[in-house]
């Protein structure tokens, strides 16, 4: 099996770019051509080219077009568009490439007689697995213009949630960013301008001058080393991070972190209730709801309890009991599902206690902001203060040598 790299002319007349994946070159012809396609030209990708994955340059698909993605197929459907000709309308208006791609993709697989969930299923770049499980259970119930609305509302949601912590974080890291660069010129402009200095006029350095020069030098000569460690390290902690065992252990750190901690479980307080609000809200059965809201849960602690819980469900427990149980819900949460249950409206409890969450997301996160700033800014000062106090030790001592003379 080879990858091949074509361009066409498709059935609605514009021409069209990819790769696909056949036997043989003659294969892919008649694949394409099988969609009605009229082949310009084919070649066969090579191992240099296939090797290297330039994917990553190209811009991800933001929660606002995915939001106006969905909110203009409800209105084609609600309008009797079918899909596949709904499907190539987004398809052409799509200023993102990656998501039109994946529409065109789609559209394809549709046509080929796949169900829309099955061929969202596919493109996992572009529509997560929770999409494509909330359309599936939109196409089972007949409900597949509240699935698309529950998505385009989940979206709305997350982007304004993304922009506050995006804006609350702006500032605390240029701090640091400022912090590390003072740092870098200190240690490799002005202390070997006075390491030069003092060693022309013979002074003798305290220790904690010494160590500083060292420190220069080393800096100054093998600053790539220095690179090569940063890296190594960071390659590190995500080769750690990628398995089951350091994942979990890195999740439990980030629920005990000072500050950070608090806002970690309020942050996933508030996706689990926005996420499972919005698959039970379309119809989905909860025991199913469960399975996908764990899988797209960050945090691997509250995925291992949603788990947990679903297997207790299962038995014909309330969910309430086994969240309750962890003691990683708050209880206003567990109340308010417990009265959803009760009552038979679980989904809409779980959309107030989702709005009120990510709320409380949001002026977490200033809070925490608001915290790092003072402490970013101490320590830099500190650190500038203790290399400037290094650097004007040993000139302190000469004139203080020189006055006593």
């Amino acid at each position: 099996m080879a990858d091949f790299r074509y361009r066409v002319v498709a059935p609605d007349g514009k021409t069209r770019n990819g790769t696909i994946p056949a036997a043989d070159r003659n294969s892919a012809i008649d694949l394409l051509k099988a969609n009605g396609n009229t082949v310009i030209s084919i070649s066969e990708i090579g191992r240099f080219e296939k090797s290297i994955d330039l994917s990553f340059l190209k811009p991800g698909v933001s929660s606002r077009e995915m939001s106006v993605f969905c909110r203009q197929f409800v209105t084609l459907s609600a309008a009797g568009v079918s899909i596949v000709r709904a499907l190539g309308m987004l398809e052409e208006q799509a200023e993102n490439e990656m998501l039109s791609d994946a529409l065109r993709e789609i559209r394809l697989s549709v046509e080929k007689g796949n169900t829309l969930s099955e061929s969202m299923h596919r493109q996992t770049k572009v529509f997560s697995p929770m999409f494509a499980a909330l359309v599936g259970a939109g196409e089972e119930a007949g409900k597949l213009e509240v699935a698309f609305e529950r998505m385009a509302i989940h979206f709305e949601k997350a982007e304004k949630l993304k922009s506050v912590v995006k804006k609350a974080m702006v500032y605390p890291v240029i701090l640091m960013i400022v912090c590390v660069a003072v740092i870098i010129i200190m240690l490799t402009r002005i202390v070997p301008m006075y390491a030069a200095m003092f060693e022309q006029m013979g002074t003798e350095m305290p220790r904690v001058t010494k160590v500083l020069v060292a420190m220069s030098n080393w800096l100054t000569r093998f600053w790539w080393i220095l690179v090569i460690l940063v890296a190594a390290g960071i390659l590190a902690f995500r080769s750690y991070a990628a398995t089951p065992a350091g994942r979990s252990r890195i999740d439990k750190w980030k629920l005990r972190i000072p500050i950070i901690g608090k806002l970690n479980k309020k942050t996933a307080c508030a996706q689990f209730c926005r996420n499972l609000s919005t698959l039970l809200g379309a119809g989905m059965p909860i025991i199913r709801a469960l399975t996908v809201t764990a899988d797209t849960l960050g945090n691997d602690v509250y995925r291992q309890c949603l788990e947990a819980a679903q297997d207790q469900v299962t038995r014909g427990s309330h969910l309430s009991d086994p969240l309750t149980e962890s003691g990683l819900f708050p209880p206003m949460i567990c109340n308010m599902i417990n009265v959803g249950e009760e009552t038979g409206s679980i989904d809409t409890m779980l959309e107030k206690a989702a709005d009120y969450y990510e709320e409380e997301v949001s002026d977490a996160t200033e809070s925490a902001a608001a915290a790092l700033e003072p402490v970013i800014i101490i320590v830099m000062a500190l650190i500038v203060i203790g290399i400037i106090a290094a650097v004007f030790s040993p000139m302190i001592s000469l004139y203080t040598n020189i006055d006593a003379l």
